[in-house]
């Protein structure tokens, strides 16, 4: 399955005509989409090229352009030009919208493990990760794993928020262990077996909004597992206002809802299961629904009495605190100890946790219900895949090595 976003791919080509070649294992891959209106783009360019320099004997960097149409390829070429020895850089024509130039990039390649970030994230201990290469090859059940993600670069309540949720978030993988599975592994920092990663590109809708949560699963659905990487953490740079952050999760919801329509019966068969997976999506469902429901119950209950209204709104406000101090006491390797900086964030926790899901949940929903009669997925036939081979430059003896 492929959504004409990928389809409507026209060109790929490598800056300079220089591709990576086969001597090496791993290949990290950065997509952009007109990010030089960002103040600090020279700067990011600058930090890939050290990590292509400071891992240069064991992987290939590739900056995959996204069909941007500002200055961004322009700023590229001239950093390329006057850099010796510069990273890779491949450019998609028009807008894949990043699932296209990703798997356009990736049948291009023939590295054994593709590592995928973002523009604006940094990577630390990547180091570790290349030289655990045998072992990861070795377990054949593994499509890849996902690295320690934390919130850099910032102050504020925007920011100290996004603290304690990715400490809080990061506490839930725990329950994922034992079945080695998890809800999606972030696109800004994780990594796949390239064979494993073609074959779910081929099954992927080609939906932005939650493009890592659908090939996460699409992964699990085949039948694979993943492994998390503490020891290697990416730096992501989040929202820091309160305005972009309803804004983001807006995106990614919508990209939960679109997921969960495409594949409901496998969630549906974990639900059933009680996996994990399952537990973790209906407890999903559960709070999401109370959440919505919070606005209009303390409405009616406050009419009818204040007192009760009241008191349901403090047990809701207690449960938020209790559940993080939980989280926070039990898992300290992942939410570090507690302090009183973050005791106050606690604190705050509840009241911006609720308005940020139910704003962004409520956005989502509507955006869901306006776009659903327009969702189609098709299934991807053998002429179209040779199609995207040739984009790729890829010949068809390739491809059959791939199917």
């Amino acid at each position: 399955m492929l959504h004409s976003s990928i389809k409507r791919i026209e060109q790929f080509r490598w800056m300079g005509g220089t591709a990576p070649g086969k001597d090496k294992k791993a290949a990290l891959l950065i997509p952009q989409f007109n990010e030089s209106r960002n103040s600090n783009f020279e700067q990011r360019l600058t930090y890939i090229q050290q990590i292509k320099e400071e891992f240069e004997s064991k992987l290939d960097v590739i900056l995959i352009d996204d069909g941007s149409t500002d200055e961004s390829l322009e700023k590229i070429r001239s950093f390329i030009n006057r850099t010796p020895s510069p990273f890779y850089v491949a450019s998609v024509y028009p807008n894949g919208s990043k699932v296209g130039a990703l798997y356009a990039t990736v049948l291009s390649l023939s590295h054994e493990f593709i590592i995928l970030s973002d523009f604006d994230t940094d990577i630390i201990g990547l180091d570790r990760f290349l030289d655990h290469l045998q072992p990861l090859r070795k377990d054949s059940s593994l499509m890849g794993g996902y690295f320690r993600m934390l919130p850099f670069e910032g102050n504020g309540p925007a920011f100290l928020f996004q603290q304690l949720e990715y400490a809080l978030l990061r506490s839930l993988y725990r329950w994922h262990r034992k079945e080695q599975s998890v809800p999606v592994m972030p696109g800004a920092g994780c990594w796949y077996k390239r064979k494993v990663l073609t074959s779910i590109y081929q099954k992927h809708s080609g939906l932005r909004n939650g493009e890592d949560r659908e090939a996460t699963l699409l992964g699990l659905k085949m039948g694979y597992k993943t492994q998390y990487m503490s020891n290697v953490m990416t730096l992501t740079r989040p929202p820091l206002t309160f305005k972009a952050l309803v804004k983001q999760r807006t995106r990614w919801y919508l990209g939960y809802l679109e997921t969960l329509h495409k594949e409901k019966a496998y969630y549906y068969t974990q639900i059933r299961k009680r996996t994990a997976m399952g537990v973790r999506t209906l407890l999903d469902i559960i709070i999401v629904s109370l959440i919505l429901l919070i606005p209009p119950v303390l409405l009616i209950t406050g009419v009818m009495n204040l007192l009760a209204s009241l008191s349901l709104l403090l047990g809701i406000y207690a449960c938020y605190v209790v559940g993080s101090f939980h989280l926070i006491l039990t898992t300290p390797a992942e939410t570090g100890r507690l302090n009183l900086k973050m005791l106050h964030t606690v604190l705050l926790f509840p009241a911006m946790k609720i308005s940020l899901e139910y704003l962004a949940w409520i956005k989502a929903l509507l955006a869901f219900g306006n776009k659903r009669r327009h969702y189609s997925y098709k299934s991807l036939n053998i002429t179209e895949i040779y199609t995207y081979q040739q984009v790729a430059g890829q010949t068809q003896a390739e491809l059959a090595t791939l199917l």
